[in-house]
Parts: C-alpha cells; sequence; structure tokens
C-alpha cells in the first residue's frame, strides 16, 4: 500500500500498554494510516483516569508517543523510537467522549525524524499536542520487532519489502 492511498491498518503487539492485543489494563488502540497521517479514535476507559473523569497525563502522553512512532515508521519503512517526546497539555482530557489521536512527519530525515502529534475531540477541540524526535532501527531489528506482531489480515505489510532477498 502506497501512503497516498487510502486508510491501511497497522499491526498490534502482543503486551504493549497502548496496542497490546493481550494487555488487558492498556488503551487496546488500533492505528491506521491515511495519506501520511497516522491516527488512532480512542474512548479512555475509567482505569486510565488520574483523577475522577480527567485521563492520567503519563496515559496521554503514551498514547501520542506510540502514534507519533507509528507515523515515523509509515514514513520510513522502518521501526522506529522514541528519541525525545515534549507534550502540551492544553486542557483536562475527558473519558466521556471519542477522541481522534493523530500524527505526522514534520522534518523528515534518513535516521532521525520529526514528528508532531494531536489529541483532539470530534468538534476539533484539542486537548494535547506533542513534538518529538524518532529514531530509524536497523532493518534486522525492525524484522526481529515484525516476527513479534500481530497481523489479523487487513493491516499493512509494512517490512515485507525487507524480507525480499
Amino acid at each position: 500500500m502506497e501512503r497516498n492511498r487510502k486508510k491501511g491498518y497497522l499491526p498490534v503487539s502482543k503486551t504493549c500498554f497502548v496496542c497490546g492485543k493481550e494487555n488487558h489494563a492498556g488503551l487496546g488502540l488500533r492505528f491506521y494510516a491515511e495519506g501520511a497521517v497516522v491516527s488512532t479514535n480512542w474512548r479512555p476507559a475509567n482505569w486510565h483516569c488520574g483523577y475522577e473523569g480527567i485521563v492520567h497525563g503519563g496515559v496521554v502522553a503514551a498514547a501520542l508517543d506510540e502514534c507519533m512512532a507509528w507515523a515515523a515508521t509509515w514514513h520510513t519503512r522502518l521501526m522506529c523510537v522514541t528519541g525525545d517526546l515534549t507534550v502540551r497539555y492544553l486542557a483536562p482530557l475527558p473519558n466521556n467522549r471519542e477522541l481522534t489521536v493523530s500524527a505526522s512527519v514534520s522534518v523528515p530525515g534518513k535516521r532521525l525524524l520529526h514528528v508532531k502529534g494531536t489529541i483532539a475531540d470530534s468538534a476539533g477541540l484539542e486537548y494535547a499536542t506533542a513534538q518529538g524526535r524518532f529514531v530509524t532501527m536497523t532493518a534486522k531489528d525492525t524484522l526481529a520487532v515484525d516476527d513479534e506482531l500481530f497481523y489479523f489480515g487487513d493491516e499493512v505489510r509494512l517490512f515485507d519489502y525487507l524480507r525480499v532477498k
């Protein structure tokens, strides 16, 4: 799937706090790419709150971090890890509404990419923004991670090109 085509889902892991399919305390997010933007829809649960009805700031940061890492990965076609992350909290994030987490590469690079992310509701109110730098993993390490990911059938196979000799 090319980056300019319609929605393409990304794989998930087993235990990741953000996307892990077997992490019952986690967020259970499933990311998708549309064009150059990676997004997910999210309705936080009560157990993601620090205060009653307000999602914990660390959980907010985790959702942004994961989305931004996938945006860098989508762009490079190599797994990426966080180099640094800065989150700006604009308003308390409620757990009683559907939210969209989205991210895109703002400054591309071969090894280091600058990425921006947001969390907003359907009315466009932004609750948090983030910027960060993400570092590509090697092809070998990317394939090792890919071997641990789950593909249900409708996900984009981002790393298959690395397996072709």
